[in-house]
């Protein structure tokens, strides 16, 4: 399956290109020394300028939602599907799909790790998550 494309030409692009190359790059503020989400030009705390720093992809589901009725017209037939946001070993949050996972599974705490997925633009990657194997 690919997945919808992101906006290009935002403050995220090159989030969305490294995830076509396999690498999660976030935000990342020297200044404090941790990463920011979602991406802007400055850190939303000390206003400092953002730098881009990768991350390895390992954490867990600090909270989600399981998706029913699906808001874009190309989701449509893969509900119940499951949004959440990741608390990542290196730093920071991100907010990101858990893919292959049934919803009974889906539980705060539950380890996860980084995947890759293609969209729509072969330009652009979208990173997703799915639960790490290693740690049922």
């Amino acid at each position: 399956m690919k997945y919808s494309a992101p906006r290009n030409g935002r403050e995220a692009t090159p989030h969305w290109t490294a995830a076509r190359e396999g690498r999660l790059l976030l935000p990342f503020c020297v200044e404090q020394g941790h990463f920011c989400w979602p991406p802007a030009e400055r850190c939303p705390t000390c206003r400092s300028p953002l730098a881009w720093r990768e991350s390895d992809g390992k954490g867990a589901i600090e909270t989600f939602s399981i998706v029913r009725r699906p808001a874009q017209a190309e989701w449509k037939g893969k509900e119940p599907y499951i949004v959440a946001f990741i608390r990542l070993d290196d730093g920071g949050r991100i907010l990101s799909n858990v893919i292959d996972c049934p919803p009974q599974d889906a539980r705060c705490g539950a380890r996860v790790v980084c995947e890759f997925v293609e969209t729509t633009n072969p330009e652009l990657g979208l990173p997703v998550f799915r639960l790490d194997q290693a740690s049922r």
